[in-house]
């Protein structure tokens, strides 16, 4: 890609991560806010807990899952979730506690960002970059300042891009579901990757439901 009651309980798992982590990683889930940079109409849909990803004690990102997000459809199985999805919509939002990098492993600053769903244009330009063309972008807290301010995919890539350097947003890989068990739990779902399978509950029209995907935290496409 070039140019949500969510969680109940609490859940810890550790698993050995690669040489270049300094620490084992754990996955728990915490009771706790929403970021106060986020702006009252995001926060309003967002639960009280976090899936936190943690280096020993401390987390290195914090999720929350946006509480029933719209779906344009039903989905027709569990991998097929995040077909159901409308561009720009809201996931939900992250706090990144130190640098980092993206997916596509450009600069991913610490601090707190909305994801918003989108998918990686067809136009030729991204063939072999990634397995899937599912992606969370990430816009700054103090940018993407409004539940419904960011409509459609070249808003949000203009949002999401103003204050990078590469000029393109900053992205995490989504994924559909892979294996089966509990949600929140670690995963690695392709060679290099890892990721967090989360589940959240969803409304197609006035039927609630719920969506299963991966959220990669770990891993590179191909520039």
């Amino acid at each position: 890609m070039r140019k949500p009651s969510l969680l109940l309980g609490t859940v810890l798992i550790l698993l050995p991560v690669n040489a270049s982590t300094a620490a084992e990683l754990a996955l728990k889930v915490a009771d706790k806010e929403p970021p106060k940079e986020l702006d009252a109409s995001i926060r309003a849909k967002l639960p009280m807990k976090a899936i936190q990803l943690l280096d020993g004690e401390k987390p290195v990102y914090e999720f929350w899952f946006s509480a029933e997000p719209p779906l344009q459809t039903k989905p027709a199985s569990v991998g097929k979730a995040l077909d159901a999805l409308k561009q720009a919509t809201l996931l939900g939002a992250v706090a990144v506690s130190r640098d980092q990098r993206d997916y596509r492993d450009d600069e991913l600053h610490a601090g707190v960002y909305t994801m918003r769903f989108a998918l990686q244009p067809q136009d030729g330009n991204h063939l072999g970059t990634s397995e899937f063309n599912y992606f969370a972008v990430l816009t700054p807290a103090k940018i993407d300042n409004k539940l419904d301010g960011i409509a459609d995919y070249k808003a949000l890539v203009k949002a999401s891009s103003k204050e990078t350097s590469t000029d393109h947003p900053v992205i995490l890989s989504l994924r559909p579901a892979s294996g089966q068990g509990d949600a929140p739990q670690l995963n690695t779902p392709a060679p290099e990757h890892k990721s967090v399978r989360v589940k959240v509950p969803a409304k197609a029209g006035d039927e609630k439901v719920s969506i299963t995907f991966e959220v990669v935290y770990e891993g590179k496409g191909h520039k």
